[in-house]
């Protein structure tokens, strides 16, 4: 296993933040959704969960160099790349860093110093 490249520890931190900001966003959608909107409410607020536990993981795995890491992170990073295209047709040009992020994000994942940390070839 090669030395962990410091963007694979950076982009580590930054999901294990985005996912316990989802973690925490989702219960809070759980619980006010679904007095507000029942089971819809609810049901929003465990996708947000599931994404949170997703994003925790990844984040952990970064640290591990578990070989599965980078393919869901690559996965990840296109439905994001597709939601924020999404987003953009139907919510405007805010949704356009979300769509350079993930798209710088993508790039990086396929570096081959990268690729090789998650025993990519």
């Amino acid at each position: 296993m090669t030395e962990r490249p410091l963007g694979v520890t950076i982009l580590g931190i930054l999901w294990i933040i985005g996912g316990l900001l989802a973690l925490l966003g989702g219960l809070g959608v759980a619980v006010v959704g679904t007095l507000v909107a029942g089971i819809i409410g609810l049901v929003l607020g465990f996708v947000f969960i599931i994404i949170g536990l997703v994003d925790l993981v990844l984040g952990i795995g970064c640290f591990k160099a578990w070989p599965w890491v980078w393919t869901i992170g690559v996965i990840f990073s296109i439905l994001s790349i597709l939601a924020g295209l999404v987003s953009l047709l139907t919510s405007g040009a805010g949704a356009l860093i979300s769509i350079i992020i993930a798209i710088v994000i993508l790039y990086y994942l396929f570096q081959p110093h990268v690729k090789a940390y998650f025993g990519q070839k």
